[in-house]
């Protein structure tokens, strides 16, 4: 009940060397320190590059810094003007007359309303003088003016 395989490798396990010329190490060490070298000077640009970049990013965020405080002091000193110049205009609206802050509309108003008084006014003197009875000059004796004096001086004069 046993099976047996057999099985054969076609391709040899290891190659023999073939004869020949070794590589000089003197040229390979050179070779190997010139790269070296190459790697370091590339390394050291790198690093004076990120340095430089640094101090480009560092010098604008400064610059970015200094206008934001600039913008800052600004703004007081705008917001300070500001309100000087509301408490002088408050200052000078104290001084000016009240009419000049009355809407048109209102003076519109008022005038109207003192012309219709005047009229009822008038109404109510001509309804007065027509009760009396006659001629209104005739009910009315001129009075002689009084005679100017040195001593006697009206103070509604």
């Amino acid at each position: 009940n046993f099976s047996v395989t057999r099985y054969h490798i076609s391709a040899p396990y290891v190659d023999r060397a073939v004869d020949g010329e070794q590589p000089d190490a003197q040229l390979a060490a050179e070779e190997e320190g010139k790269r070296s070298e190459e790697l370091r000077r590339e390394m050291e640009r790198e690093r004076r590059e990120q340095l430089e970049k640094a101090h480009l990013r560092g010098s604008h965020a400064l610059k970015k810094v200094h206008l934001a405080q600039d913008r800052e002091k600004l703004l007081k000193e705008l917001e300070q003007m500001q309100r000087m110049d509301r408490m002088r205009r408050r200052q000078i609206a104290a001084q000016c007359p009240p009419q000049l802050f009355v809407p048109a509309y209102k003076r519109m108003e008022r005038k109207e309303e003192w012309q219709r008084e005047l009229e009822f006014a008038f109404e109510d003197m001509c309804n007065e003088d027509r009760k009396m009875k006659g001629d209104l000059i005739l009910q009315f004796e001129p009075q002689p003016w009084p005679a100017p004096s040195d001593r006697c001086q009206d103070k509604d004069l």
